[in-house]
């Protein structure tokens, strides 16, 4: 068994090194997940050196101290993917309540460490301490997500939602990891123990594959803005971009002209117009739109259009820009279409977003 176990940390090891590598090097909204992939791999390369220098006690010391930032590191991507105008202070507040926690920690680490020099055994209430961690990260999770029901119902065909979504499971997957660690601590069977640290070092592969497969299935998934992602497998090459060279092109052409032009928010704007602009034909962007996008026409433009409205809505906190002022900016002659459809695609009024934004 321990041969199939080094075999599994050394795979850990490498794919956590390539993916943290990757990660770290993109934007910083992917800065929890990269250190999350790297305490991943510095756990597997420290239970593989531990397997070769039985002797050092220092090993159980730091997989412990690493393992108190796994359930943190997770809970900040979720919350990260949403635009929080007081994250930064919210995840200061957080450092600063942990610091007497993590002191605790650290202190039971060493106590730990002491113990085991003088033959005393396992502390195993460091690792009860960490489940419980876990369990009130997971609740205080589950509260925010709760609060934001609506707005995951409005940014589901983007990034962001994907994101989201890759997060939480990653974050349900922690736990059963955490009560495996739990398990794996109280058990005096040592045969038990094998299976179970194969089974954490099995989990721990599994979230960096589930990572690996969203880096390669979505185009630009940890670097691009939340703009529409490919929904099907038709027309894709292995790293997700369209097969086609000349439907590439017409998809940055096409994101040039949303994103500097912004013809969406033009209210007589239509398929023959923007085919116009493309210099092609009506027919010929409405199948690259379904085939690349799995979106038509209208509901291509009306993405742009709500997540145009969302960003103004944001920003007339400081302007104060009127709800009107931004119906009419984003294409919409008429207010009462503009609140029902911004209603039916996020679950709020304009009024609404507009205060749960501040």
């Amino acid at each position: 068994m321990y041969s199939v176990i080094k075999g599994l940390l050394f795979l850990v090891f490498i794919m956590g090194s390539i993916l943290s590598w990757k990660l770290f090097s993109f934007p910083r909204k992917t800065k929890f997940i990269a250190f999350y992939t790297l305490s991943i791999t510095l756990i597997a390369c420290n239970q593989m050196l531990s397997y070769y220098s039985s002797n050092i006690e220092i090993f159980p010391i730091f997989n412990t101290f690493i393992g108190y930032f796994l359930s943190p590191l997770l809970f900040f991507q979720c919350i990260s993917l949403f635009k929080i105008n007081d994250f930064k202070k919210l995840f200061y507040r957080h450092i600063l309540v942990s610091i007497p926690f993590l002191c605790i920690i650290i202190y039971w680490i060493f106590d730990d460490y002491r113990r085991k020099l003088l033959g005393y055994g396992n502390n195993s209430y460091i690792t009860i301490l960490l489940v419980v961690q876990y369990f009130v990260y997971l609740l205080l999770l589950i509260l925010f997500l709760g609060k934001r029901k609506g707005l995951m119902r409005g940014i589901k065909p983007t990034l962001q939602f994907k994101r989201i979504r890759l997060t939480v499971i990653l974050f349900l997957i922690q736990a059963l990891i955490t009560i495996a660690m739990l398990f794996e601590n109280f058990t005096s069977y040592e045969g038990l123990t094998e299976y179970l640290v194969f089974f954490i070092f099995l989990l721990f592969m599994g979230q960096l594959v589930l990572i690996f497969y969203n880096h390669n299935k979505y185009l630009n998934f940890f670097t691009g803005n939340d703009e529409p992602i490919h929904f099907t497998n038709e027309g894709y090459d292995k790293v997700g971009w369209v097969k086609s060279e000349s439907s590439k092109e017409v998809l940055l052409e096409l994101q040039k002209l949303m994103s500097e032009q912004k013809l969406f928010k033009d209210s007589s704007l239509n398929l023959k117009r923007l085919a116009d602009e493309l210099h092609m034909a009506e027919h010929t962007l409405s199948k690259i739109l379904k085939d690349s996008y799995n979106l038509t026409y209208s509901q291509y433009i009306s993405f742009q259009r709500l997540e145009e409205a969302k960003k103004l809505l944001i920003q007339s906190r400081d302007n104060g820009a009127r709800i009107n002022e931004i119906m009419f900016e984003v294409g919409f002659n008429s207010k009462s279409a503009f609140n029902t459809w911004f209603k039916k695609r996020t679950g709020f009024t304009p009024t609404e977003f507009k205060k749960g934004s501040e």
